[in-house]
């Protein structure tokens, strides 16, 4: 790949929090926007899928020795979801503060709610789960009560992905990206692409991770202060008395179902040791709550887009851009910059009326390339979808895409839990990181050239034009239902 000529100008991305709209509540404002962390000791490693991912994060907890917070959209009780949970309670009894914070809407599952409850009842927190799917009391706003005031309160959900092994320490370490707890984001099973899914995480170090751990607890107080605010119907004092009582009496023995092949592939993934390439890195986190009014990573990207001068590199699950974005997008190709976008197809996306919906912008976004300025300055836009399947094989082996990562100019980059779509811009609580570094970004590239692109397919102007208007009845049908919903996807 050619190389990217490095530019040392200034990084708005990097500015100060007078460059970034806070929160509109007084109450809150730039609480929390964080700083950029330039000391040598913040560090960052690549995780390049779920497997790799896994066995870092197993052997993180491993070592843990003080403190474990996990927060996740998801958190199933599968075979590799039961394996973490087994090492939180083994933690848990060695006296480590383990705490978990989990989606309540995205893990409704009868025996996901048993692993809840058994992590419940051995001391371990978990915010967004109560017995019974009693859910609902915290999730319901009611009037003149804080937190919950907001009417659309169910609407914002917690989409978050952290991973923090000992964050008060100076040894602290966390994992970010777009991996939830579950086999399909871990890969466990080759053989089955639906198992199999394509996800992007990096490993922190250094000063960055007490950002992180900010975060968490903010979250974590939260849910505890919504609680506290429903009086006698604070769930965290009828499970004081339950813990009370099992202690007593003995705790629940629970059992699940599994499969023994998938039981023992997960053993076998978590001794793998990854090859961790830490590099010195300039970076920032970013904590997005819309709920509180909160942008930050929406204009991270923008920022991001507006000083890139070469090249733009998006790989995001879910691809449903906003008037405001496909703009960036324009300027950015005026400038003379080569922007390439790779996304999930239908066949690939576990939710395809998100990419039927977000096809209708590639008209518009692909017509860039015929705009004077644009033509003028070099500059270019691409799409692809991706297939699953490499260009040289006939059978699928990869399951949806789930990344959201970005590079810039082969120099600074983003990775987080992100979704370039209406959810994340304006309901879904967010994390990412934005580092500088030519050597992770550089690699990062060669990661989507080499690999993600090879698994996709370049969407064209005709094909553009026919997603815009389809011939096929049943998916215009498809189309239809999903712009129905197109706010909330």
């Amino acid at each position: 790949m050619a190389s990217i000529t490095k530019d040392h100008r200034p990084v708005p991305v990097f500015g100060p929090s007078s460059e970034y709209a806070g929160s509109p509540l007084d109450e809150v404002g730039h609480t929390s926007f964080y700083g950029v962390h330039e000391d040598p000791s913040n560090r960052i490693a690549l995780l390049n899928n779920g497997d790799q991912s896994f066995a870092a994060r197993v052997q993180l907890l491993e070592r843990a020795t003080t403190s474990i917070r996990i927060q996740a959209l998801v958190f199933w009780a599968d075979e590799s979801g039961l394996f973490i949970a087994e090492i939180l309670k083994r933690k848990k009894a060695a006296g480590v503060d383990v705490r978990v914070i989990v989606d309540a809407a995205s893990n409704l599952g009868l025996q996901t709610q048993w692993m809840y409850f058994d992590l419940k009842q051995h001391g371990i927190e978990v915010q967004g789960y109560e017995s019974l799917y009693l859910e609902w009391i915290n999730e319901m706003p009611v009037p003149f009560l804080s937190p919950s005031k907001d009417p659309e309160a169910p609407n914002h959900r917690y989409h978050e992905k952290m991973w923090i092994v000992d964050g008060e320490t100076e040894h602290a370490i966390a994992v970010v990206g777009g991996l939830n707890i579950a086999n399909a984001y871990f890969r466990v099973d080759p053989s089955d692409p639906d198992q199999n899914w394509r996800d992007q995480d990096i490993v922190v170090k250094g000063g960055i991770v007490s950002d992180m751990v900010t975060a968490f607890d903010r979250n974590f107080d939260h849910f505890v202060a919504i609680k506290q605010s429903r009086g006698g119907l604070n769930t965290d004092l009828y499970w004081q008395s339950t813990r009370k009582f099992l202690d007593e009496v003995g705790k629940l023995r629970i059992s699940y179902t599994t499969d023994p092949e998938r039981v023992e592939r997960v053993k076998r993934m978590a001794r793998v040791k990854p090859d961790l390439a830490f590099v010195p890195v300039r970076s920032r986190f970013f904590h997005n709550r819309p709920r509180l009014g909160e942008s930050y990573i929406r204009q991270a990207y923008e920022k991001l887009f507006d000083h890139a001068r070469q090249e733009i590199i998006v790989c995001n699950a879910y691809f449903i851009p906003s008037a405001g974005f496909i703009e960036t997008i324009r300027k950015a190709a005026a400038r003379g910059v080569r922007v390439t976008i790779l996304t999930n197809s239908p066949e690939t996306n576990d939710l395809p009326e998100m990419t039927m919906v977000g096809r209708s912008y590639y008209k518009a976004i692909l017509a860039i390339n015929e705009e004077m300025p644009a033509r003028q300055a070099g500059g270019s836009v691409q799409i692809w979808e991706w297939q699953g399947r490499r260009y040289d094989r006939d059978r699928q082996t990869e399951g949806t895409i789930h990344a959201k990562y970005a590079v810039f100019d082969r120099r600074y980059a983003l990775v987080g839990s992100y979704n370039l779509d209406p959810r994340s811009e304006k309901l879904n609580s967010e994390t990412a990181v934005v580092f500088e570094s030519v050597r992770l970004s550089t690699e990062l590239a060669r990661l989507f050239y080499l690999h993600d692109l090879a698994y996709s397919r370049p969407i064209t102007p005709e094909d553009a034009a026919e997603f815009n208007d389809p011939s096929d009845a049943f998916y215009k049908l498809r189309k239809e239902f999903g712009g129905l919903f197109e706010p909330l996807l």
